[in-house]
């Protein structure tokens, strides 16, 4: 509850009560996603966004005393609103219903976006922890989405502010900073997405396309940013010079954007003789090295020990990334659990570098030990406190810090730990 401000809390609160009181026993689970799960979420701007887990099928008298409660909550508190989603526990997939602005409707939450967020960041208020739930979304389903909705919602919005761009420069200047605001940090956020593999607030997605894009939008992006920060620092004086620069931003990002390399498939298989010459061959930079160990290195160590499992990713089929599980004695350093594994000499080949293999590899993790190793419950790895990059793919991908720290070859080390859930150890 610490990230949650106080005002959202109050409404929360509010909220969680007058569910009990009214509707006892519907509420199976609370979980927070949106603003508030990536840092972006501003006092009096924001929206709460919420997914209520429901223990049965909603009635039409459960639907009454919902709208209620939210049409309540939205008089007795101004700010922050909830907007929300209501499914099944039992079912997730199955049509529910949603809260937006004093609209109670039903809906099917098909939207990967939400499901993405929910499980790779939420937030459990209440019910079951969400690596729990049954949340099957990937982020390749959460690239394709963004992909789709930048060649089409977006696409045909930018196309029709071009067709009318001789009226824009007239409109309010407070009318043309809303637009900026909305298209150039929502333009970043997807630009980021696809790139990165993840998902952050309008604000850092600013910032983002400060350090990634050229000088030439510099000043529009900065613009965007200080209309989200209500600062009074402008950049353009001229309604046509604003209007023009913000309509070619967008033709060029998403050009650029529809140039990136689609996700590649990713899988793990253990590995195979026949892999050896592209694994011998394979690149890494030095400084690389210094973290990690080569694959033929690590190979020539598995031989000897039968504790050590060599692990193959392959992208298209094409051997791209390597790692060794290990179950032995030196786990007792990393971790007190018998039931756990140890990940070590995880390295992505140069060629294959920059193409979210890393991140998918890892998402596929969890399930290729529960496939192959199904008495164990955790994986663990130790990442050098110094190399920040393997430190925000391995938190990014679920991992947590255990807040243990061991000793390697190149300093002092945090363990990091990832809960493996599966049914013979649930």
């Amino acid at each position: 509850m610490e990230k949650i401000p106080e005002s959202v809390q109050k409404v929360l609160g509010l909220y969680i009560k007058k569910c009990n009181d009214e509707l006892p026993g519907l509420l199976a689970g609370l979980y927070l996603h949106g603003s508030i799960a990536i840092d972006g979420y501003i006092d009096g701007e924001s929206d709460v966004d919420f997914v209520a887990l429901t223990s049965r099928e909603l009635t039409d008298k459960d639907i009454n005393v919902l709208k209620g409660i939210h049409v309540n909550l939205a008089e007795t508190c101004k700010s922050p609103q909830l907007d929300g989603i209501y499914v099944q526990s039992s079912n997730l997939a199955a049509e529910g219903f949603f809260y937006n602005e004093g609209t109670f409707g039903k809906a099917v939450h098909n939207i990967p976006v939400t499901w993405w967020l929910l499980k790779n960041k939420g937030i459990t208020l209440l019910g079951p922890a969400i690596n729990e739930l049954p949340l099957h979304v990937t982020t390749e389903d959460l690239t394709e989405y963004v992909r789709k909705n930048m060649n089409e919602y977006w696409a045909t919005r930018i196309s029709a502010l071009e067709q009318k761009e001789d009226q824009l420069i007239h409109y309010p200047v407070e009318q043309i900073e809303a637009e900026m605001e909305w298209t150039v940090l929502g333009l970043l956020r997807q630009f980021y997405t696809l790139k990165e593999k993840d998902i952050i607030s309008k604000i850092a997605a600013g910032e983002y396309g400060l350090r990634e894009l050229g000088p030439k939008w510099h000043g529009l992006i900065q613009e965007a940013i200080h209309i989200r920060k209500g600062r009074p620092e402008r950049s353009f004086s001229t309604n046509e010079d604003r209007v023009n620069t913000m309509i070619q931003f967008a033709k060029g990002l998403i050009e650029s954007c529809n140039k990136l390399q689609l996700k590649s498939e990713v899988k793990l298989e253990n590995y195979q003789i026949a892999q050896l010459k592209q694994l011998t061959d394979y690149e890494l930079t030095e400084s690389q090295l210094i973290y990690t160990s080569h694959p033929r290195n690590a190979l020539e160590v598995c031989e000897t020990d039968k504790g050590r499992y060599p692990i193959v990713i392959l992208s298209n089929g094409v051997p791209a990334g390597f790692f060794v599980l290990y179950q032995g004695e030196e786990l007792v350093e990393y971790t007190e659990n018998p039931n756990a594994i140890l990940l070590r000499a995880y390295s992505v080949a140069l060629p294959f570098q920059g193409q979210g293999i890393a991140y998918s590899s890892l998402e596929l993790l969890p399930g290729f030990v529960r496939e192959n190793f199904p008495q164990v419950n955790e994986v663990v790895l130790a990442v050098n406190l110094r190399n920040e990059a393997a430190q925000r793919v391995y938190l990014r991908s679920g991992f947590e810090d255990s807040g243990k720290r061991v000793m390697g070859r190149m300093g002092e080390q945090f363990v990091y730990r990832l809960k493996v859930k599966g049914e013979k150890n649930s």
